[in-house]
């Protein structure tokens, strides 16, 4: 294995963030629109723009050059949610930032954001995140959602030919908005091809497709080795899916190979033969435009017949308008930029808080302890039932929930029913928060450990009122950028449960073992009594061992004498 070097995955997040504002531009627009958003007829590269905000009747807003969609923040989300022992924290990652990320979402697809208004229900787990909406159905959400977030697991994989543990990662945050198996195995399948150019230093062609692609077909086995996946979410995706996983991921991959018969590598991939390839495989189609497999199929053939010429991919990609501009942009970008020593060559909003995420994600790779952001305890987290409250007042001044306090860049803008500024979080993000013009006060337990007010008789006079109005000045003094930054969430932030511990039995394994002893109810009990004290999943791991031993001990009862 060759060793992954920093500048690859520094430019990998640079470029990928490049592609998605430059893709953000041109998105679902025609070319009238183009012009209406940055007075030419098409993107030569990343400029300041106005884009309407908050649907049909909401407002034009400015935005600096740049400025990328939900594509870079989600892959932000997924980056903070990997803790510095490089285990992905999936609950953190789909209770807290996805639940946060609704307050500042820029063009975010109808799917992830049901998702999302799902895991605000108490009881929804980023493994049980099943809902049906008139609006959308999880086990039918099979867009690109997942598939764009996914590269920090990839940047921060200390073995880049592990596929199998790349792909429980992967899979894990895939699940906690996706339930079609396209959007899954899309998210896996590009996971898998920017491994194999990390690790190569090469992009993935024809020749490494089809391994990639029969990859997809172990899948299920991935799965069936994870406690969480096999016992609490395949169990409750298959009774709302009405299938089984393993015969639909079949299908998935036979579709994927299919799309990438459809290339003619031999071709030079121009702007007509480009066109004739996403009409071919129905990226200009309602349908199936933002369908995970397809974008991922797009941004492969993009990215490897531009090997030499990275920014001309991205722009065709920008340009090609009615198909998924941003994220085949962004996709792309990712995996040109791992064999890419040179930055992009326009504006990159946020880039040195890219930076930095893409270099915790290399420590992390290279096996070195790194910060863990601090997040809320889960245990106390129960954000507001209305997004617009996601934003909120506190003693330190306007904050957004699971993330910190929130710094006002420029004037509030009033729309229709929300206000909205530009704000900076305290480890460098910009996000353009949508919130009441009266802010109410937010719990100090929705707040990051590293920020909240200290418990003191001074802390109390300094009490939120009922309301405040949007971003006045602070009644005490505000946690500096550098005290509220994520390398100050380490200490907070504990090494996961299941760093340094040898591999305890899996819970099938358990089952068999109290199977062989009879059941003794002694042993039974203690077994679910461990597993509830087993960490940040007992809870779940222990419901999950009582439906495998009543299952066991069911058929134990059943069998013939």
């Amino acid at each position: 294995m060759s060793a992954m070097q920093w500048e690859a995955v520094r430019a990998s997040a640079q470029w990928a963030a490049y592609g998605d504002a430059l893709g953000f531009i041109t998105e679902l627009t025609d070319t009238a629109g183009v012009r209406r958003r940055i007075g030419h007829d098409e993107v030569t590269t990343t400029v300041p723009w106005k884009r309407r905000i908050g649907g049909r009747y909401g407002r034009d807003m400015p935005l600096p050059a740049g400025a990328y969609s939900d594509d870079t923040q989600l892959r932000l989300a997924t980056s903070r949610a990997i803790r510095g022992d490089g285990e992905f924290d999936a609950e953190a990652f789909a209770k807290i930032e996805v639940v946060a990320w609704q307050a500042y979402a820029l063009g975010a697809g109808r799917g992830t954001k049901a998702a999302a208004t799902g895991l605000m229900r108490v009881e929804a787990k980023w493994s049980q995140n099943i809902f049906a909406t008139k609006a959308a159905r999880y086990v039918d959400i099979g867009g690109n959602g997942a598939a764009m977030r996914i590269q920090p697991h990839v940047w921060s994989a200390r073995d880049l030919t592990n596929w199998d543990h790349i792909t429980r990662d992967v899979v894990r945050n895939a699940v906690s908005t996706h339930g079609h198996p396209r959007g899954i195995l899309g998210a896996v399948l590009h996971a898998v091809l920017l491994a194999h150019t990390l690790d190569a230093n090469e992009l993935p062609g024809p020749k490494q497709w089809r391994p990639a692609i029969d990859w997809l077909e172990q899948v299920p086995d991935v799965i069936a080795r994870d406690d969480e996946l096999a016992y609490l979410w395949l169990p409750t995706w298959t009774e709302a899916a009405g299938t089984d996983f393993r015969s639909a991921a079949l299908t998935v991959a036979d579709e994927c190979r299919t799309a990438f018969e459809a290339v003619d590598s031999a071709t030079p991939l121009t702007p007509e033969t480009y066109t004739a390839l996403v009409e071919r495989l129905g990226g200009f189609d309602d349908a199936t435009r933002g369908s995970g497999t397809v974008t991922t199929v797009l941004a492969a053939v993009l990215a490897y017949a531009y090997a030499s010429s990275p920014e001309a991919a991205l722009l065709l990609a920008a340009n090609t308008l009615g198909s998924d501009t941003d994220t085949i942009a962004t996709m792309a970008g990712a995996l040109l930029g791992a064999v890419t020593a040179a930055p992009p060559p326009g504006a990159v909003q946020d880039a040195d808080a890219i930076d930095s995420e893409a270099r915790r994600m290399w420590d992390i790779s290279r096996g070195r302890e790194t910060a863990t952001f601090a997040y809320p305890d889960l245990l106390r987290w129960s954000p507001p039932k209305a997004t617009l409250d996601l934003v909120g007042h506190t003693p330190n001044g306007p904050a957004l929930a699971g993330l910190g306090t929130l710094t006002p860049v420029g004037t509030p803008t009033p729309g229709n029913q929300a206000t909205y500024v530009w704000g900076t979080l305290p480890f460098g993000q910009s996000v353009l928060v949508r919130a009441r013009p009266d802010l109410r006060p937010l719990d100090e337990h929705l707040l990051p450990g590293d920020v909240r007010q200290p418990r003191t008789r001074q802390s109390a006079d300094a009490a939120p009122t009922d309301q405040q109005l949007l971003f006045d000045t602070p009644t005490s003094s505000a946690v500096t950028t550098d005290q509220g930054r994520l390398e100050r969430g380490a200490a907070r932030g504990t090494l996961s449960e299941r760093a340094h511990r040898p591999g305890p039995p899996t819970l099938e394994e358990i089952v068999q073992g109290l199977a062989r002893n009879g059941f003794p109810p002694e042993q039974v009990g203690r077994a679910l009594l461990h597993q509830m004290g087993s960490g940040r999943y007992g809870v779940e791991r222990a419901a999950a061992l009582a439906g495998l031993l009543a299952r066991a001990y069911q058929s134990e009862q059943e069998r013939p004498g």
